[in-house]
C-alpha cells in the first residue's frame, strides 16, 4: 500500500519482492551493456570451436561418478521440481503459490527450446557435425550431404540444451525464494551443463545457449510473479470478478521470508 492506501497494480506489487538476486541484477550501477556483449562474444567463440572441442569427457563416463553425475544432471526435470515443490509447500507452506510462477516458467521455457530444437535442426555430437542444420526453418543445402543413416527427430535437437535451460529456471527459482541457497543453485546449474556436455549429448555452445535461453524466459516470469498473476487473471475472469487477487498475500509472505534471511 501507499501512503494514501490506493491499492498497488499487480506489476507494482510485484517490483516490490527484491530478494537479493533482484538486487544485483536490477542495480542501475551495474553496466550490463559490457557483461551482455561479453557472453555473447563467449557464446560466438563457443560456437566457431565446437568442432574442434567436440564433446564428451571421458573422466566422467566411468563407474559411479558416470552415475552420480547423470542422476545429478536431472536438476531442473520433473522429479527435481516436485521435489522442490514439496519442500516449499511443507516448509513455508503460505509461500506455496510460488509454484505458479515456477511451473509457468519451466512451461514456457520447454516450448521455446523446443522452438529453437524444431526450427534450428542441429546435429548432435555422437553425428561429429556441429555445423550442419536441417530443421524447419533453417535447412540444409544438401540433405544427402552428411553421410551415414537416417538421421531421427532427437538427432537434429542438439541446439539448445533443454536440460540446461529447464536448470537454469529452478536454479534462479531456488537463489530467488532461498537466498542463502544461492551456491547450491550455482552448483546444480554447472553440473547440469557439465553432463551434457560429459556425455555428448550437446555441443558447449548447445549448454550456452540452453542457459542463455532458460534466464532470458525464466527469470521476468519469477520475478514479476507471472504466474501468480496469471492465475488472478483467469479467476477474475472466470468465477469471481469482487474477489481480492492473491498476489498481495504473495507479496506479504514473500517481504516476510525475506526479512527473516536478511
Amino acid at each position: 500500500m501507499t501512503t494514501d492506501q490506493t491499492p498497488l497494480a499487480p506489476r507494482q506489487l510485484a517490483q516490490e519482492v527484491r530478494p537479493p538476486l533482484v538486487r544485483i541484477i536490477e542495480s542501475p550501477q551495474r553496466d550490463w551493456g559490457i557483461w551482455l556483449l561479453l557472453w555473447v562474444a563467449l557464446m560466438g567463440i563457443s560456437f566457431a570451436l565446437d568442432g574442434v572441442l567436440g564433446s564428451g569427457l571421458q573422466f566422467f563416463q566411468r563407474g559411479d561418478l558416470k552415475r552420480e553425475l547423470a542422476a545429478l544432471g536431472q536438476w531442473g526435470q520433473l522429479s527435481s521440481l516436485v521435489i522442490v515443490g514439496v519442500l516449499l509447500v511443507s516448509l513455508q507452506t503460505r509461500r506455496w503459490r510460488r509454484l505458479l510462477d515456477l511451473a509457468l516458467a519451466a512451461g514456457l521455457t520447454w516450448f521455446v527450446s523446443l522452438l529453437f530444437k524444431t526450427g534450428l535442426g542441429r546435429l548432435r555430437p555422437r553425428l561429429e557435425t556441429p555445423y550442419w542444420f536441417d530443421g524447419s526453418i533453417v535447412q540444409a543445402s544438401d540433405p544427402a550431404g552428411h553421410p551415414g543413416e537416417p538421421f531421427s527427430q532427437y538427432d537434429l535437437s542438439s541446439f539448445p540444451s533443454s536440460h540446461t535451460s529447464a536448470a537454469m529456471v529452478l536454479s534462479l527459482f531456488v537463489a530467488l525464494l532461498w537466498p542463502r541457497l544461492w551456491g547450491f543453485a550455482l552448483v546444480m546449474l554447472v553440473l547440469v551443463g557439465l553432463s551434457r556436455y560429459a556425455f555428448e549429448a550437446h555441443w558447449a555452445s548447445d549448454v550456452l545457449g540452453g542457459a542463455t535461453i532458460g534466464f532470458l524466459v525464466g527469470y521476468p516470469i519469477l520475478r514479476g510473479l507471472f504466474g501468480v498473476r496469471l492465475c488472478d487473471w483467469v479467476w477474475k475472469v472466470l468465477f469471481d470478478r469482487g474477489d481480492a487477487p492473491a498476489i498481495a498475500d504473495v507479496v506479504s509472505a514473500e517481504q516476510a521470508a525475506l526479512r527473516r534471511t536478511d
